[in-house]
């Protein structure tokens, strides 16, 4: 009984979707514009390199070759192998989703258990360091001091999560425990580059169709009125001048992150301001967790605690946002319109042409097929 019940919602709501569509299709056309604006103008520069570069530190074996020697901080810390730091180092400049695709690599290559992906995933996968500074710091506060302080309290709200997980889960001795050495793969570059592009490539376009669709889904929701009524519901419980506008900047966050950032805009004098976009960065977005979820899938990560964990990082930044405004007042002007000297041109040249060579790799170089031996392990076949 509860499946059908289940798929009478799913299909009640995938109706109500399609009859949106076909009664604001100005609107959803626009929308889908401005996503995959987004799209080229942000996330492809910003993504694409950094999932090139998780790819080839992995399947070239520098990420198993400098696994022991990082172990012994790791696991003190984290609670995991010394092959999870590079899953930490791009989960925290890297961007939404580039710690996820860090992670599943990891496992399928056989270098990081799926216990130590659990634990990884929840505190490797953040914002990166330009949207933070940019889109967020100069583009919607006007201030490059916001930038800072919003990207260090949620990269210190990440790493004192993953301490927390590791002493909540296990009692973690100040040396790793005894395993047996895995066998060590070392590959050329110019072996594993042509299918880290593809790889990199595939992943970046999956990204995108995320983007776009969460894009037109949150004008259906806004063009319908629903958006507007969970508005003025939530404002009508809490007094304050700016509150519809954080109330509306909140709704719009919790699905997208770039567009729920953005609404702050005509508030963000108030003293909310910035303890939200804190939350909102650190939480990531429905968006954000769509995207990954084909990544914990592969790397046998379950999304409610993943989930959880976000939702905490994002309160835990919230409140290191407050007490380092109230210890370090910055000057955020009343009105910070989006410059246009810090919103992101369209592709440059160069970025437009490594793209087209990824492109052209996509079409004409196979991916490599994984094939699973074991609960954990995973053999890589010849392509």
């Amino acid at each position: 009984m509860k499946g059908y019940r289940r798929i009478l919602v799913e299909g009640a709501g995938l109706l109500c979707i399609g009859g949106l569509l076909f009664a604001f299709p100005e609107e959803s056309l626009e929308a889908a514009r401005e996503g995959i604006t987004l799209c080229l103008d942000v996330l492809i520069p910003s993504l694409f390199p950094f999932f090139v570069l998780s790819s080839l530190l992995i399947e070239t074996g520098v990420a198993g070759f400098c696994a022991r020697p990082l172990s012994r901080w790791m696991y003190p810390l984290f609670g995991v192998g010394g092959a999870g730091a590079a899953a930490l180092v791009l989960g925290l400049i890297g961007g939404y989703p580039a710690g996820a695709r860090t992670i599943a690599q990891l496992v399928e290559r056989g270098e990081c258990s799926r216990e130590e992906a659990r634990r990884l995933s929840r505190f490797c996968n953040n914002c990166g360091p330009a949207f933070f500074l940019g889109a967020v710091g100069m583009g919607v506060f006007g201030s490059k001091e916001v930038g800072f302080l919003l990207l260090g309290a949620n990269l210190g709200a990440a790493v004192l999560l993953g301490v927390f997980f590791a002493r909540r889960k296990t009692h973690c001795s100040p040396e790793p425990p005894p395993m047996a050495t895995p066998s060590l793969s070392l590959s050329s570059l110019s072996t594993e580059f042509p299918g880290c592009v593809h790889s990199a490539f595939s992943a970046t376009l999956g990204v995108c169709s995320y983007v776009i669709l969460f894009s037109v889904l949150t004008a259906l929701a806004d063009c319908s009125g629903l958006l507007p009524a969970c508005i003025q519901a939530v404002a009508g419980l809490i007094p304050g001048e700016n509150v519809p506008v954080l109330c509306r900047s909140a709704c719009m966050g919790f699905l997208e992150i770039s567009t729920g950032t953005a609404a702050l805009q005509g508030a963000v004098d108030a003293p909310g301001a910035l303890p939200l976009a804190a939350f909102l960065l650190g939480w990531g977005g429905l968006s954000v967790h769509c995207q990954s979820l084909p990544f914990w899938h592969a790397a046998g990560v379950r999304p409610g605690p993943y989930l959880r964990a976000k939702f905490l990082q994002g309160m835990l930044a919230a409140g290191i946002t407050m007490l380092a405004s109230a210890c370090l007042p910055l000057s955020v002007p009343a009105m910070a319109p989006l410059s246009e000297s810090w919103r992101p041109g369209l592709l440059h040249q160069e970025v437009f042409a490594l793209f087209v060579l990824a492109g052209v790799s996509f079409l004409r170089f196979p991916q490599k097929r994984v094939e699973k031996t074991g609960k954990d392990g995973y053999n890589r076949r010849k392509r």
